[in-house]
C-alpha cells in the first residue's frame, strides 16, 4: 500500500518570510545577511517537500522528494528493522518511529490515508518484526 505526507506548508512559509524580514533588518550585518538568505531558500525550498512510504510484503521503501524529484529514498528489508516504537504526538496523532541496525530512524506521522499505523503493525506480525507500543498510544487506539 502506498502512503503519502506533505510538510506543514503555511508554518514553513511563514518561517520564510520571519528569516527574511530579521535579514532586512540587520542588513549591515553581512554574515547576516547570508546565513539569512540561506535559511530563506531552505525554508521555501522544504515547503514544497512531499514524503511517501509503501509497504510491501517484506519491505517498506520511504522517498522525500521535491519538485516531483527524489531526493532521498530508502528501502528497508524487515531483516534490517531492529523495532518500531508506536508513540503519541500531539493531542490525537500517532507516530510510528522505525529504528534500523544501520542508519537514522525514519519517522512515520500524518501519513494519508490514516491507516498506516494498522498496516505497519500487520507487517510486524507478518514478518516477526518487533515493536512497541507506548501507553500514550495505546490509549489513542482505544478512542478510535
Amino acid at each position: 500500500m502506498k502512503y503519502s505526507a506533505t510538510v506543514q506548508r503555511q508554518l514553513l512559509l511563514f518561517m520564510a518570510f520571519l528569516v527574511l524580514i530579521i535579514s532586512i533588518l540587520n542588513w549591515h550585518i553581512s554574515i547576516m545577511n547570508w546565513l539569512s538568505l540561506a535559511g530563506f531558500i531552505l525554508c521555501l525550498l522544504m515547503a514544497f517537500g512531499k514524503y511517501t512510504l509503501r509497504i510491501n510484503k517484506q519491505t517498506i521503501s520511504y522517498a522525500i522528494q521535491l519538485f516531483g524529484l527524489t531526493i532521498y529514498r530508502k528501502e528497508i528489508v524487515s531483516s534490517d528493522i531492529k523495532k518500531i516504537m508506536f508513540k503519541r504526538i500531539g493531542w490525537k496523532s500517532k507516530l510510528a518511529a522505525i529504528q534500523v541496525h544501520k542508519g537514522l530512524p525514519i519517522r512515520v506521522a500524518l501519513f494519508k490515508p490514516e491507516n498506516v499505523h494498522d498496516d505497519l503493525i500487520g507487517f510486524c506480525e507478518e514478518n516477526a518484526v518487533h515493536y512497541e507500543k507506548t501507553k500514550d498510544y495505546q490509549i489513542i487506539e482505544k478512542m478510535g
